[in-house]
């Protein structure tokens, strides 16, 4: 498939499980793939973030969503 990669990484396997248990996920796929998407999302967040610096007035939140 174009554009797909395999990446190897080692993790202990103790800190693995910790984190899949916590996580609730039962593969290291669907670990991996929500801690990718939760970073994305952040980057996503980031970015608005520096657009948006000085541009809003403070009239301009909602303070009810906050």
């Amino acid at each position: 498939m174009a554009g797909r990669k395999a990446v190897t990484v080692r993790i202990p396997e103790r800190r693995l499980r910790q984190l899949m248990r916590a996580r609730k996920v039962h593969s290291q796929s669907e670990l991996i793939n929500s801690l990718l998407a939760e970073e994305e999302e952040r980057l996503k967040s980031h970015q608005v973030l520096r657009e948006t610096q000085g541009k809003i007035k403070r009239s301009d939140i909602d303070d009810r969503l906050l």
